[in-house]
């Protein structure tokens, strides 16, 4: 009987975690690819001589930054601007327009490289930290 009690919750526990996976990967095949947006809209609205796309992955992801499930990572490389923040800003607000959805992004993070000099900022889900 214990035999029997022991491999139903298994049989259980098995089902639930293939239900999560399944709707995991639904929802990645599903869902909008913002990638191919995100780098159209760096690339025509910034001044820069490089832009670059390092990583964009959607799935179930643990980093320093914490779970993120849509992940997106930028280089951008001798860009024409005043000061980081601003031009953080303006990008922000350039890609709140002409993303869809782009406050469904969990982490965005923008490399400027600029005379040997490298800073990173993060946007999560819309919002600069």
């Amino acid at each position: 009987m214990k035999t029997t009690t022991k491999t139903t919750i298994i049989i259980i526990l098995f089902l639930c975690l293939g239900v999560i996976f399944g709707y995991t990967v639904t929802s990645s095949i599903k869902g909008y690819n913002r990638s191919e947006d995100v780098f159209q809209a760096l690339k025509d609205n910034c001044d820069c001589k490089e832009i670059n796309q390092i990583i964009y992955a959607k799935g179930i992801q643990y980093g320093e930054n914490g779970f993120s499930t849509e992940k997106g990572e930028y280089q951008l490389v001798g860009c024409k601007f005043k000061s980081v923040e601003t031009e953080v800003k303006r990008i922000q607000a350039l890609l709140n327009s002409k993303v869809k959805d782009f406050n469904k992004i969990d982490l965005l993070e923008l490399e400027f490289i600029n005379q040997n000099k490298s800073k990173v900022v993060l946007i999560k889900k819309g919002i600069i930290q």
